[in-house]
Protein backbone atom coordinates (compact mmCIF):
# COMPACT_ATOMS: atom_id res chain seq x y z
CA UNK A 1 0.00 0.00 0.00
CA UNK A 2 2.72 2.21 0.94
CA UNK A 3 4.50 1.83 -2.45
CA UNK A 4 1.39 2.56 -4.02
CA UNK A 5 0.90 5.83 -2.35
CA UNK A 6 4.75 6.70 -3.35
CA UNK A 7 4.49 6.11 -6.98
CA UNK A 8 1.43 8.51 -7.80
CA UNK A 9 3.89 11.26 -5.65
CA UNK A 10 6.88 10.23 -8.22
CA UNK A 11 5.00 10.45 -11.01
CA UNK A 12 3.29 13.32 -9.91
CA UNK A 13 6.34 15.63 -9.56
CA UNK A 14 7.94 14.03 -12.97
CA UNK A 15 4.81 14.95 -14.73
CA UNK A 16 4.79 18.95 -13.28
CA UNK A 17 5.46 21.74 -16.08
CA UNK A 18 8.74 23.19 -16.62
CA UNK A 19 7.72 26.39 -15.67
CA UNK A 20 6.95 25.42 -12.13
CA UNK A 21 9.94 23.56 -10.93
CA UNK A 22 12.89 26.57 -10.60
CA UNK A 23 15.78 25.90 -12.54
CA UNK A 24 17.99 28.34 -10.88
CA UNK A 25 18.01 29.19 -6.90
CA UNK A 26 16.18 31.82 -5.39
CA UNK A 27 17.65 35.57 -5.15
CA UNK A 28 19.90 34.91 -8.07
CA UNK A 29 20.61 38.17 -10.10
CA UNK A 30 20.84 38.04 -13.84
CA UNK A 31 22.85 41.06 -14.21
CA UNK A 32 26.41 41.18 -14.02
CA UNK A 33 28.30 40.34 -10.68
CA UNK A 34 29.91 43.22 -9.15
CA UNK A 35 33.61 43.21 -8.45
CA UNK A 36 34.68 42.85 -4.91
CA UNK A 37 38.09 42.55 -4.35
CA UNK A 38 39.71 41.20 -1.32
CA UNK A 39 41.81 43.85 -0.61
CA UNK A 40 39.11 46.35 -0.15
CA UNK A 41 36.85 46.79 3.11
CA UNK A 42 33.39 48.85 2.44
CA UNK A 43 30.56 50.03 4.34
CA UNK A 44 28.77 47.18 2.75
CA UNK A 45 30.78 44.83 3.72
CA UNK A 46 30.42 45.53 7.36
CA UNK A 47 26.92 46.05 7.65
CA UNK A 48 25.38 43.62 4.80
CA UNK A 49 24.93 39.66 5.37
CA UNK A 50 27.10 37.35 5.38
CA UNK A 51 27.98 36.34 2.28
CA UNK A 52 29.57 32.65 1.27
CA UNK A 53 32.95 35.05 -0.51
CA UNK A 54 35.71 34.23 2.55
CA UNK A 55 36.92 38.26 4.14
CA UNK A 56 40.65 38.16 4.02
CA UNK A 57 41.85 40.66 6.49
CA UNK A 58 45.91 40.15 6.27
CA UNK A 59 45.17 41.68 2.76
CA UNK A 60 43.58 44.68 4.03
CA UNK A 61 45.68 47.81 5.27
CA UNK A 62 44.88 49.72 7.84
CA UNK A 63 43.70 53.72 6.95
CA UNK A 64 45.36 56.36 7.69
CA UNK A 65 47.88 54.67 10.61
CA UNK A 66 50.96 52.78 10.72
CA UNK A 67 50.62 49.57 12.34
CA UNK A 68 53.84 47.46 13.57
CA UNK A 69 52.80 43.67 13.68
CA UNK A 70 55.20 41.21 15.61
CA UNK A 71 55.42 37.49 13.90
CA UNK A 72 58.00 35.23 15.31
CA UNK A 73 59.62 37.52 17.37
CA UNK A 74 59.90 40.31 13.90
CA UNK A 75 58.62 43.59 13.77
CA UNK A 76 56.75 43.95 10.07
CA UNK A 77 56.04 47.22 8.64
CA UNK A 78 52.20 47.22 7.25
CA UNK A 79 51.88 48.38 3.76
CA UNK A 80 52.12 51.83 2.87
CA UNK A 81 51.44 52.19 -0.72
CA UNK A 82 48.32 50.56 -1.98
CA UNK A 83 47.09 50.91 -6.33
CA UNK A 84 44.95 53.58 -5.27
CA UNK A 85 47.72 55.50 -2.91
CA UNK A 86 50.22 55.09 -6.07
CA UNK A 87 47.77 56.81 -8.73
CA UNK A 88 46.79 59.62 -6.60
CA UNK A 89 50.42 60.14 -5.91
CA UNK A 90 51.41 59.78 -9.47
CA UNK A 91 48.50 62.46 -10.09
CA UNK A 92 49.49 64.72 -7.89
CA UNK A 93 53.38 64.47 -8.44
CA UNK A 94 52.41 65.29 -12.28
CA UNK A 95 50.31 67.94 -11.49
CA UNK A 96 52.98 70.05 -9.16
CA UNK A 97 55.56 69.20 -12.15
CA UNK A 98 52.82 71.09 -14.46
CA UNK A 99 52.57 74.06 -12.27
CA UNK A 100 56.31 74.38 -11.08
CA UNK A 101 57.53 74.30 -14.91
CA UNK A 102 54.92 76.67 -15.99
CA UNK A 103 55.55 79.46 -12.51
CA UNK A 104 59.20 79.04 -13.44
CA UNK A 105 58.62 79.62 -17.47
CA UNK A 106 56.95 82.52 -16.51
CA UNK A 107 59.04 84.11 -13.93
CA UNK A 108 62.11 83.80 -16.87
CA UNK A 109 59.66 85.34 -19.46
CA UNK A 110 59.07 88.45 -17.27
CA UNK A 111 62.88 88.77 -16.08
CA UNK A 112 63.11 88.17 -19.68
CA UNK A 113 61.26 90.52 -20.77
CA UNK A 114 62.31 92.98 -17.53
CA UNK A 115 65.81 92.78 -19.00
CA UNK A 116 64.48 93.97 -22.49
CA UNK A 117 62.79 96.83 -21.35
CA UNK A 118 65.81 97.85 -19.49
CA UNK A 119 68.53 97.41 -21.73
CA UNK A 120 66.06 99.64 -24.21
CA UNK A 121 65.85 102.73 -21.74
CA UNK A 122 69.25 102.65 -21.48
CA UNK A 123 69.70 102.88 -25.24
CA UNK A 124 67.78 105.48 -25.22
CA UNK A 125 69.58 107.13 -22.75
CA UNK A 126 73.03 106.16 -23.61
CA UNK A 127 73.22 105.54 -27.37
CA UNK A 128 75.45 103.00 -28.67
CA UNK A 129 76.87 102.22 -32.11
CA UNK A 130 74.67 100.14 -33.94
CA UNK A 131 78.03 98.24 -35.66
CA UNK A 132 79.14 97.22 -32.06
CA UNK A 133 77.70 93.44 -31.41
CA UNK A 134 75.59 92.84 -28.73
CA UNK A 135 77.69 91.95 -26.00
CA UNK A 136 79.68 95.49 -26.49
CA UNK A 137 76.89 97.35 -26.16
CA UNK A 138 75.60 95.90 -23.47
CA UNK A 139 78.91 96.75 -21.18
CA UNK A 140 79.13 100.00 -22.79
CA UNK A 141 75.52 100.64 -21.54
CA UNK A 142 76.20 99.27 -18.18
CA UNK A 143 79.11 101.19 -17.34
CA UNK A 144 77.46 104.18 -18.44
CA UNK A 145 74.84 103.19 -16.00
CA UNK A 146 77.02 102.71 -12.94
CA UNK A 147 78.68 106.00 -13.29
CA UNK A 148 75.87 108.26 -13.08
CA UNK A 149 74.73 108.08 -9.69
CA UNK A 150 71.29 108.99 -10.40
CA UNK A 151 71.10 106.44 -12.94
CA UNK A 152 71.93 103.43 -10.88
CA UNK A 153 69.76 104.59 -8.28
CA UNK A 154 71.69 103.97 -5.00
CA UNK A 155 73.86 107.54 -5.04
CA UNK A 156 77.41 105.20 -5.01
CA UNK A 157 79.68 104.78 -7.94
CA UNK A 158 81.32 101.34 -7.53
CA UNK A 159 84.35 102.60 -9.79
CA UNK A 160 85.94 98.86 -9.68
CA UNK A 161 82.92 97.47 -10.91
CA UNK A 162 82.82 100.58 -13.87
CA UNK A 163 86.57 100.49 -14.52
CA UNK A 164 86.12 96.99 -15.23
CA UNK A 165 83.35 97.16 -17.73
CA UNK A 166 85.08 99.94 -19.65
CA UNK A 167 88.22 97.93 -19.73
CA UNK A 168 86.89 95.06 -21.13
CA UNK A 169 84.54 96.78 -23.36
CA UNK A 170 88.08 98.51 -24.92
CA UNK A 171 89.33 95.15 -25.02
CA UNK A 172 86.21 93.92 -27.23
CA UNK A 173 86.81 97.01 -29.39
CA UNK A 174 90.09 96.43 -30.14
CA UNK A 175 90.30 92.85 -30.85
CA UNK A 176 89.87 92.31 -34.53
CA UNK A 177 87.97 89.44 -34.26
CA UNK A 178 85.13 90.97 -32.31
CA UNK A 179 84.37 94.79 -32.47
CA UNK A 180 88.03 95.75 -33.54
CA UNK A 181 87.58 94.45 -37.53
CA UNK A 182 89.49 97.19 -39.69
CA UNK A 183 91.53 98.48 -36.71
CA UNK A 184 95.10 99.20 -37.55
CA UNK A 185 98.35 100.31 -36.22
CA UNK A 186 100.21 103.43 -37.20
CA UNK A 187 103.12 101.66 -37.13
CA UNK A 188 104.60 98.04 -37.54
CA UNK A 189 103.52 96.24 -34.06
CA UNK A 190 102.54 99.59 -32.39
CA UNK A 191 104.13 101.95 -30.28
CA UNK A 192 105.06 101.18 -26.59
CA UNK A 193 105.80 103.81 -23.88
CA UNK A 194 108.09 103.13 -20.61
CA UNK A 195 105.00 103.47 -17.62
CA UNK A 196 102.16 103.92 -20.34
CA UNK A 197 102.35 101.08 -22.61
CA UNK A 198 100.74 101.01 -25.84
CA UNK A 199 100.05 104.30 -28.12
CA UNK A 200 96.81 104.97 -29.88
CA UNK A 201 96.02 103.05 -33.24
CA UNK A 202 94.64 104.91 -36.55
CA UNK A 203 91.07 104.97 -36.71
CA UNK A 204 90.59 107.06 -39.87
CA UNK A 205 88.91 103.97 -41.37
CA UNK A 206 86.26 103.61 -38.66
CA UNK A 207 82.70 105.66 -38.59
CA UNK A 208 82.17 108.58 -36.60
CA UNK A 209 79.71 106.81 -33.68
CA UNK A 210 82.45 103.78 -33.40
CA UNK A 211 85.13 106.56 -32.58
CA UNK A 212 82.95 108.06 -30.38
CA UNK A 213 81.88 104.88 -28.48
CA UNK A 214 85.19 104.28 -27.96
CA UNK A 215 86.50 107.65 -27.21
CA UNK A 216 83.82 107.37 -24.43
CA UNK A 217 85.41 104.00 -23.40
CA UNK A 218 88.43 104.85 -23.28
CA UNK A 219 87.60 108.37 -21.30
CA UNK A 220 85.58 106.39 -18.95
CA UNK A 221 88.31 103.99 -18.19
CA UNK A 222 90.80 107.59 -17.28
CA UNK A 223 87.92 108.19 -14.73
CA UNK A 224 87.84 105.08 -12.70
CA UNK A 225 91.46 104.95 -12.94
CA UNK A 226 92.19 108.49 -11.52
CA UNK A 227 89.73 107.22 -8.12
CA UNK A 228 91.49 103.66 -8.31
CA UNK A 229 94.58 105.23 -7.88
CA UNK A 230 96.39 103.47 -5.16
CA UNK A 231 94.04 100.68 -4.99
CA UNK A 232 94.94 97.13 -4.95
CA UNK A 233 93.34 93.80 -5.57
CA UNK A 234 93.33 90.81 -3.65
CA UNK A 235 93.98 88.19 -6.12
CA UNK A 236 93.16 85.02 -4.19
CA UNK A 237 89.23 86.68 -3.79
CA UNK A 238 89.40 88.95 -7.38
CA UNK A 239 88.45 92.02 -5.05
CA UNK A 240 89.50 95.61 -5.00
CA UNK A 241 90.32 96.97 -1.77
CA UNK A 242 91.71 101.18 -0.81
CA UNK A 243 95.81 101.21 0.55
CA UNK A 244 94.68 102.14 4.01
CA UNK A 245 93.15 98.73 5.19
CA UNK A 246 96.25 96.54 3.67
CA UNK A 247 98.13 94.48 6.15
CA UNK A 248 101.69 94.64 5.10
CA UNK A 249 104.58 96.27 6.17
CA UNK A 250 103.93 99.52 4.11
CA UNK A 251 100.96 99.85 5.85
CA UNK A 252 101.49 99.56 9.92
CA UNK A 253 98.76 100.85 10.93
CA UNK A 254 95.77 99.60 8.37
CA UNK A 255 92.31 100.89 9.42
CA UNK A 256 89.13 98.44 9.71
CA UNK A 257 87.30 97.99 7.24
CA UNK A 258 83.49 98.65 7.55
CA UNK A 259 81.06 96.18 9.18
CA UNK A 260 79.69 93.45 6.56
CA UNK A 261 82.52 93.95 4.14
CA UNK A 262 85.23 91.66 3.61
CA UNK A 263 88.15 91.24 5.26
CA UNK A 264 91.35 93.25 4.28
CA UNK A 265 93.84 91.58 2.26
CA UNK A 266 97.64 90.37 2.78
CA UNK A 267 100.13 92.42 1.47
CA UNK A 268 101.61 89.63 -0.57
CA UNK A 269 98.63 88.68 -2.35
CA UNK A 270 97.88 92.04 -3.41
CA UNK A 271 98.81 93.83 -7.10
CA UNK A 272 97.49 97.28 -8.75
CA UNK A 273 93.78 96.93 -8.71
CA UNK A 274 93.62 99.02 -12.39
CA UNK A 275 96.19 101.04 -14.71
CA UNK A 276 97.23 104.49 -14.60
CA UNK A 277 94.96 107.19 -15.87
CA UNK A 278 97.18 108.04 -18.52
CA UNK A 279 97.69 104.71 -20.12
CA UNK A 280 94.02 106.28 -21.30
CA UNK A 281 95.07 109.69 -22.09
CA UNK A 282 97.80 108.98 -24.27
CA UNK A 283 95.81 106.78 -26.39
CA UNK A 284 93.42 109.54 -27.19
CA UNK A 285 96.44 111.92 -27.79
CA UNK A 286 98.37 109.66 -29.47
CA UNK A 287 95.53 108.62 -31.57
CA UNK A 288 94.83 108.78 -35.36
CA UNK A 289 91.40 109.57 -36.46
CA UNK A 290 89.94 111.50 -32.97
CA UNK A 291 88.51 115.15 -33.38
CA UNK A 292 90.21 118.04 -32.09
CA UNK A 293 87.72 118.80 -29.66
CA UNK A 294 88.33 115.07 -28.39
CA UNK A 295 91.76 114.89 -28.00
CA UNK A 296 91.84 118.90 -26.21
CA UNK A 297 89.29 117.44 -23.86
CA UNK A 298 91.82 114.58 -22.99
CA UNK A 299 94.68 116.65 -22.31
CA UNK A 300 92.88 118.87 -20.15
CA UNK A 301 91.43 115.87 -18.56
CA UNK A 302 94.71 114.48 -17.65
CA UNK A 303 96.45 118.17 -17.11
CA UNK A 304 94.11 118.51 -14.26
CA UNK A 305 94.60 115.05 -12.74
CA UNK A 306 98.05 115.68 -12.90
CA UNK A 307 97.54 119.26 -10.72
CA UNK A 308 95.63 117.16 -8.54
CA UNK A 309 98.85 114.97 -8.21
CA UNK A 310 100.82 117.71 -7.11
CA UNK A 311 102.60 117.87 -10.14
CA UNK A 312 102.79 121.42 -11.78
CA UNK A 313 105.57 121.10 -13.83
CA UNK A 314 103.88 117.92 -15.72
CA UNK A 315 100.37 119.56 -15.85
CA UNK A 316 102.07 122.78 -17.46
CA UNK A 317 103.47 121.16 -20.40
CA UNK A 318 100.12 118.78 -20.96
CA UNK A 319 97.97 122.04 -21.07
CA UNK A 320 101.13 123.73 -23.48
CA UNK A 321 100.55 120.24 -25.44
CA UNK A 322 96.29 121.15 -25.63
CA UNK A 323 97.27 124.34 -26.52
CA UNK A 324 99.25 123.12 -29.59
CA UNK A 325 96.59 120.89 -30.25
CA UNK A 326 93.66 123.70 -30.62
CA UNK A 327 96.66 126.11 -32.43
CA UNK A 328 97.51 123.56 -34.98
CA UNK A 329 93.54 123.00 -35.86
CA UNK A 330 92.77 126.69 -35.92
CA UNK A 331 91.46 127.92 -39.77
CA UNK A 332 93.76 130.94 -39.29
CA UNK A 333 96.95 131.22 -40.85
CA UNK A 334 98.65 133.88 -38.94
CA UNK A 335 99.99 133.65 -35.35
CA UNK A 336 97.16 133.30 -32.83
CA UNK A 337 98.93 133.20 -29.29
CA UNK A 338 102.10 133.77 -27.71
CA UNK A 339 103.11 130.30 -27.12
CA UNK A 340 106.03 131.94 -24.26
CA UNK A 341 103.42 133.78 -22.25
CA UNK A 342 100.21 131.85 -23.64
CA UNK A 343 98.34 135.48 -24.34
CA UNK A 344 96.33 135.39 -26.87
CA UNK A 345 97.33 138.15 -29.20
CA UNK A 346 95.21 141.40 -30.24
CA UNK A 347 95.33 141.47 -33.56
CA UNK A 348 93.98 137.69 -33.67
CA UNK A 349 91.02 137.13 -35.76
CA UNK A 350 88.57 133.86 -35.98
CA UNK A 351 89.64 131.94 -32.85
CA UNK A 352 88.11 128.52 -32.09
CA UNK A 353 86.53 128.03 -29.34
CA UNK A 354 88.89 125.23 -28.42
CA UNK A 355 91.78 127.89 -28.53
CA UNK A 356 89.75 129.57 -26.03
CA UNK A 357 88.79 127.12 -23.85
CA UNK A 358 92.49 126.19 -23.72
CA UNK A 359 93.90 128.97 -22.92
CA UNK A 360 91.20 129.87 -20.66
CA UNK A 361 92.33 126.51 -18.79
CA UNK A 362 96.18 127.37 -18.74
CA UNK A 363 95.29 130.44 -16.92
CA UNK A 364 93.06 128.67 -14.14
CA UNK A 365 96.35 125.76 -14.04
CA UNK A 366 98.38 129.03 -12.98
CA UNK A 367 96.16 130.89 -10.79
CA UNK A 368 95.59 127.56 -8.81
CA UNK A 369 99.31 127.70 -8.49
CA UNK A 370 99.56 131.26 -7.37
CA UNK A 371 101.10 132.46 -10.52
CA UNK A 372 98.95 135.52 -10.64
CA UNK A 373 101.07 137.46 -12.58
CA UNK A 374 100.77 135.14 -15.69
CA UNK A 375 97.50 134.11 -15.13
CA UNK A 376 95.42 137.38 -15.25
CA UNK A 377 96.94 138.79 -18.92
CA UNK A 378 96.04 135.32 -20.59
CA UNK A 379 92.35 135.53 -18.62
CA UNK A 380 92.37 139.54 -19.82
CA UNK A 381 93.06 138.11 -23.67
CA UNK A 382 90.58 135.76 -23.27
CA UNK A 383 87.84 137.63 -22.73
CA UNK A 384 89.01 140.43 -25.07
CA UNK A 385 88.47 137.68 -28.15
CA UNK A 386 85.34 136.85 -26.74
CA UNK A 387 83.77 139.91 -27.03
CA UNK A 388 85.34 140.59 -30.33
CA UNK A 389 83.02 137.33 -31.72
CA UNK A 390 80.89 138.13 -34.51
CA UNK A 391 77.52 138.22 -33.57
CA UNK A 392 75.11 135.05 -33.90
CA UNK A 393 73.09 135.52 -36.71
CA UNK A 394 68.77 135.61 -36.54
CA UNK A 395 68.17 132.28 -36.40
CA UNK A 396 66.28 131.19 -39.55
CA UNK A 397 63.02 128.85 -39.37
CA UNK A 398 63.95 124.84 -40.26
CA UNK A 399 61.98 122.55 -42.01
CA UNK A 400 61.64 120.66 -39.14
CA UNK A 401 60.98 123.59 -36.91
CA UNK A 402 58.31 124.60 -39.02
CA UNK A 403 56.67 121.23 -39.35
CA UNK A 404 56.89 120.75 -35.71
CA UNK A 405 54.87 124.34 -34.99
CA UNK A 406 52.40 122.94 -37.20
CA UNK A 407 49.42 121.39 -35.66
CA UNK A 408 49.33 117.87 -35.60
CA UNK A 409 46.21 116.18 -34.86
CA UNK A 410 45.43 113.13 -32.36
CA UNK A 411 46.47 110.60 -34.58
CA UNK A 412 49.12 111.48 -35.41
CA UNK A 413 50.62 112.20 -32.13
CA UNK A 414 49.61 108.28 -31.22
CA UNK A 415 51.33 107.33 -34.05
CA UNK A 416 54.41 109.07 -33.28
CA UNK A 417 54.12 108.32 -29.79
CA UNK A 418 54.15 104.49 -30.87
CA UNK A 419 56.46 104.91 -33.55
CA UNK A 420 58.74 106.31 -30.96
CA UNK A 421 58.80 103.30 -28.45
CA UNK A 422 59.20 100.70 -31.44
CA UNK A 423 61.73 102.45 -33.51
CA UNK A 424 65.07 103.33 -31.25
CA UNK A 425 66.28 106.63 -32.01
CA UNK A 426 69.05 106.76 -34.45
CA UNK A 427 72.79 107.71 -33.05
CA UNK A 428 73.19 111.49 -32.05
CA UNK A 429 75.03 113.63 -34.71
CA UNK A 430 78.31 114.41 -34.18
CA UNK A 431 78.75 118.25 -32.41
CA UNK A 432 80.69 120.95 -33.58
CA UNK A 433 84.46 120.35 -33.54
CA UNK A 434 85.00 123.28 -32.15
CA UNK A 435 87.58 124.21 -34.95
CA UNK A 436 85.52 127.17 -36.03
CA UNK A 437 85.28 130.44 -34.18
CA UNK A 438 81.65 130.51 -32.00
CA UNK A 439 79.42 133.25 -32.20
CA UNK A 440 78.55 135.65 -29.34
CA UNK A 441 75.59 134.08 -28.78
CA UNK A 442 73.85 133.87 -25.69
CA UNK A 443 75.31 130.44 -24.16
CA UNK A 444 79.05 132.70 -25.35
CA UNK A 445 77.89 135.66 -22.76
CA UNK A 446 77.72 133.09 -20.42
CA UNK A 447 81.08 131.84 -20.80
CA UNK A 448 82.27 135.43 -21.14
CA UNK A 449 80.39 135.44 -17.55
CA UNK A 450 82.71 132.60 -16.41
CA UNK A 451 85.79 134.63 -17.45
CA UNK A 452 84.74 137.46 -15.58
CA UNK A 453 84.59 135.51 -12.49
CA UNK A 454 88.30 133.71 -12.84
CA UNK A 455 89.17 138.01 -13.67
CA UNK A 456 87.67 138.98 -10.23
CA UNK A 457 88.83 136.10 -8.21
CA UNK A 458 92.49 136.87 -9.11
CA UNK A 459 92.55 140.61 -8.45
CA UNK A 460 90.85 139.85 -5.10
CA UNK A 461 93.96 137.20 -4.29
CA UNK A 462 96.27 139.91 -5.91
CA UNK A 463 95.02 142.35 -3.03
CA UNK A 464 93.67 144.81 -5.59
CA UNK A 465 90.13 144.07 -3.18
CA UNK A 466 87.85 146.62 -4.99
CA UNK A 467 88.45 145.83 -8.45
CA UNK A 468 88.19 142.36 -7.85
CA UNK A 469 84.57 143.24 -6.29
CA UNK A 470 84.12 144.95 -8.65
CA UNK A 471 84.27 142.54 -11.53
CA UNK A 472 82.59 139.53 -9.52
CA UNK A 473 79.61 142.04 -9.11
CA UNK A 474 79.66 142.48 -13.08
CA UNK A 475 79.97 138.79 -13.73
CA UNK A 476 77.16 138.09 -11.66
CA UNK A 477 74.67 140.46 -12.92
CA UNK A 478 75.41 139.17 -16.55
CA UNK A 479 75.16 135.52 -15.40
CA UNK A 480 71.81 136.43 -14.27
CA UNK A 481 70.94 138.14 -17.46
CA UNK A 482 71.79 135.13 -19.49
CA UNK A 483 70.30 133.07 -17.65
CA UNK A 484 66.85 135.02 -17.80
CA UNK A 485 66.75 135.47 -21.82
CA UNK A 486 65.13 133.03 -23.56
CA UNK A 487 67.27 132.73 -26.07
CA UNK A 488 69.99 130.71 -24.34
CA UNK A 489 70.01 127.16 -25.34
CA UNK A 490 70.73 124.35 -22.25
CA UNK A 491 74.16 123.67 -22.33
CA UNK A 492 74.25 127.79 -21.33
CA UNK A 493 71.72 127.65 -18.87
CA UNK A 494 73.93 125.25 -17.08
CA UNK A 495 77.23 127.15 -17.69
CA UNK A 496 75.03 130.27 -16.30
CA UNK A 497 73.75 128.35 -13.20
CA UNK A 498 77.27 127.23 -12.88
CA UNK A 499 78.75 130.63 -12.73
CA UNK A 500 76.07 132.46 -10.92
CA UNK A 501 76.80 129.86 -7.99
CA UNK A 502 80.63 130.58 -8.38
CA UNK A 503 80.27 134.19 -8.43
CA UNK A 504 77.02 135.01 -5.69
CA UNK A 505 79.96 132.79 -3.22
CA UNK A 506 83.00 134.68 -4.56
CA UNK A 507 81.34 137.78 -4.07
CA UNK A 508 79.78 136.66 -0.31
CA UNK A 509 83.34 135.29 0.59
CA UNK A 510 84.96 138.59 -0.64
CA UNK A 511 82.54 140.89 1.89
CA UNK A 512 83.19 138.51 4.60
CA UNK A 513 86.75 138.75 4.18
CA UNK A 514 86.67 142.45 3.65
CA UNK A 515 84.43 143.84 6.63
CA UNK A 516 86.66 141.26 8.91
CA UNK A 517 89.80 142.92 7.68
CA UNK A 518 88.07 146.43 8.38
CA UNK A 519 87.03 145.03 11.95
CA UNK A 520 90.31 144.24 13.14
CA UNK A 521 92.02 146.88 12.18
CA UNK A 522 89.78 149.07 13.89
CA UNK A 523 89.81 147.21 16.58
CA UNK A 524 93.63 147.45 16.90
CA UNK A 525 93.36 151.52 16.80
CA UNK A 526 91.92 153.92 19.09
CA UNK A 527 89.16 156.35 16.82
CA UNK A 528 89.16 159.83 17.74
CA UNK A 529 85.92 161.41 18.07
CA UNK A 530 85.75 162.56 14.25
CA UNK A 531 86.22 158.94 13.60
CA UNK A 532 83.64 157.30 15.17
CA UNK A 533 80.73 157.65 12.76
CA UNK A 534 83.18 156.75 9.73
CA UNK A 535 83.43 153.31 11.84
CA UNK A 536 79.90 152.99 11.89
CA UNK A 537 79.34 153.76 8.59
CA UNK A 538 81.74 151.50 7.16
CA UNK A 539 80.66 148.65 9.07
CA UNK A 540 76.86 149.19 8.14
CA UNK A 541 77.91 149.31 4.40
CA UNK A 542 79.47 145.79 4.59
CA UNK A 543 76.28 144.95 6.09
CA UNK A 544 74.00 146.32 3.94
CA UNK A 545 75.92 144.46 1.16
CA UNK A 546 75.94 141.48 2.67
CA UNK A 547 72.13 141.39 3.31
CA UNK A 548 71.89 142.28 -0.86
CA UNK A 549 73.78 139.29 -1.53
CA UNK A 550 71.77 137.39 0.64
CA UNK A 551 68.97 138.78 -1.22
CA UNK A 552 70.67 137.72 -4.87
CA UNK A 553 71.31 134.76 -3.21
CA UNK A 554 67.08 134.00 -2.41
CA UNK A 555 65.90 135.19 -5.66
CA UNK A 556 68.11 133.33 -7.69
CA UNK A 557 67.74 129.95 -5.96
CA UNK A 558 64.21 130.93 -6.70
CA UNK A 559 64.81 131.13 -10.28
CA UNK A 560 66.59 128.41 -10.61
CA UNK A 561 64.13 126.14 -7.90
CA UNK A 562 67.08 123.86 -7.54
CA UNK A 563 69.39 122.98 -4.71
CA UNK A 564 72.72 123.89 -5.93
CA UNK A 565 73.05 127.16 -4.11
CA UNK A 566 72.56 125.94 -1.03
CA UNK A 567 76.31 125.99 0.08
CA UNK A 568 76.80 129.27 -1.70
CA UNK A 569 75.29 131.67 0.97
CA UNK A 570 78.23 129.91 2.97
CA UNK A 571 80.77 131.38 0.48
CA UNK A 572 81.69 127.41 -0.91
CA UNK A 573 80.95 128.02 -4.41
CA UNK A 574 84.51 129.10 -5.74
CA UNK A 575 86.74 126.19 -6.76
CA UNK A 576 89.76 128.80 -8.64
CA UNK A 577 91.23 129.97 -5.58
CA UNK A 578 88.65 130.28 -2.50
CA UNK A 579 87.53 126.79 -3.01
Amino acid sequence: MIKCMVYPLRRALSSTPGSLRPLQPPNYSLGPSPCRPFTQNSQLLLISQATPRPQLPFLTPPSGRLILRQRGHQWQLSRLLTTERKQYIKEQLWLAGRYTVAVYTGVFLLMLMAFGIQNELLERQFPTPREWTWISRMNYRNAKSQEDPEANGTGLVDWASTGNMYRLLIRRLEDPAKDGHGLSEQDDGGIYVAGVGKTGADLENKSYAWKQGYYEALMGAARAAEHLDGWVKDDTRNTAFPPEVIIGPSNPRPKPVPPGAMSPPLEENCSPAFEAPETYYMRILTARGFTTKQKLHAALAYADWLDFKRLPESAEEVYRWGLDIATLAAPSNSPLVDHSAGVIRADATNVSSNLLQATTSLAIHYARNSNISSALPILLSVLRARRSLPPAPPPALRSEDAEDEAPSSYLSTILSLVRSVIIAPSYPPPPPSGDEPPFRSSSELCEEAGVMTYIGEVLFASASYNEGLSWTREAVDLAEERFADVKTDKDGRTRCQECLDVGLGNWKTMVVKLANNERKEQQGRKPGWLERGTQHSSEERWMQEEKVIDDRIRRVREILNAKRLANSKDGNGSTLLFG
